[in-house]
């Protein structure tokens, strides 16, 4: 393509609105499709979450809103917008990364906690001092990063700007924040892709239990998808940090992510079926029908365990 070989201050004003229109209509339906996402679960009886699935999706929201930030202050079309607004963007899309990278560690090691528990029917013990360290270490960083960025950009206001037209965003000079950021997310990302690796490997080594279970296949295609969606992360994070001047494709990239969170978290069939409400056929929620089959998969497991004792 030759708009890889081009920096944005190559392309024409009309190409740059149009990949500033791509990114905002990504981030924008990334943005709504979360939000939607978020109060369906909230909303309805029949869908139900772990709170670190919720501490997520949010996570997500709150990346999609500070990429949006000069559309929502009315500020899209201007290189120079104010310098609060700007400031704020900017110590925002330093700080969503690990913070989204830090909920996806967080709901991948409560789904094989929750999957260790059900292979080994062990009691839960201190389950709820676990959870509250999985869903409050993410903003804890989002937070530390946040105010690390904020006082870069006080004390040199020169280093925050906005580069071109096709950025939908502030960001700064300075490229401390983009590495602190950037070193983050990989760090978070590769113990992520090892624990998404022994999921696998469980309902590898337990296939006969769970092949037949709905939430099972559910969870391993999902499992497939997130390891895929991490080595994105990745890719962006080192791009991120090794590039002075984003490309207008990597910010088409950073985006999309949002988009494709949504798309692999609302394809659950309780989802489906509340949004699908012309259908009044009830669909079980994946959380339930593991539940309810947990005593059924306990008595399996047990009989072979006696089996291979005998």
């Amino acid at each position: 393509m030759v708009l890889l070989n081009q920096s944005p201050r190559e392309l024409s004003e009309e190409v740059q609105i149009l990949f500033l229109r791509a990114c905002i209509a990504l981030s924008m339906i990334g943005f709504i499709g979360c939000s939607l996402l978020l109060g369906t679960a909230i909303l309805s009886n029949s869908v139900h979450r772990h709170l670190t699935w919720f501490s997520f999706i949010f996570s997500w929201i709150v990346s999609c809103v500070s990429y949006l930030l000069l559309l929502f202050s009315n500020q899209l079309e201007s290189l120079d917008p104010p310098f609060g607004v700007c400031l704020t963007q900017a110590t925002l899309i330093y700080s969503a990364p690990p913070l989204t990278a830090a909920s996806t560690l967080s709901l991948i090691a409560q789904v094989y906690f929750n999957i260790r528990g059900l292979i080994s029917h062990e009691l839960r013990r201190n389950e709820n001092i676990r959870s509250m360290i999985l869903i409050l270490v993410p903003y804890f960083l989002h937070a530390g990063v946040t105010v690390g960025a904020l006082i870069l950009g006080l004390k040199d206001p020169a280093t925050v700007q906005r580069e071109d037209l096709d950025t939908p965003y502030c960001n700064m000079k300075n490229r401390i924040p983009s590495k602190i950021a950037s070193i983050s997310v990989v760090i978070l990302i590769i113990p992520t892709l090892g624990i998404e690796a022994l999921i696998i490997l469980n309902l590898r080594r337990h296939w006969t239990v769970f092949k037949n279970q709905k939430p099972s296949l559910s969870t391993a295609l999902r499992v497939t998808v997130f390891s895929f969606f991490g080595v994105v992360a990745v890719a962006v994070s080192v791009l991120f940090a090794s590039t002075k001047d984003r490309s207008p494709e990597l910010n088409i990239i950073i985006s999309s992510l949002s988009l494709v969170a949504f798309l692999i978290f609302s394809s659950q069939a309780d989802i489906l079926s509340v949004w699908m409400f012309w259908r009044r056929k009830p669909i079980r929620s994946p959380t339930d029908e593991l539940e309810d089959s947990s005593s059924e998969l306990r008595s399996h497991l047990h009989l072979s365990r006696d089996s291979i004792e005998s």
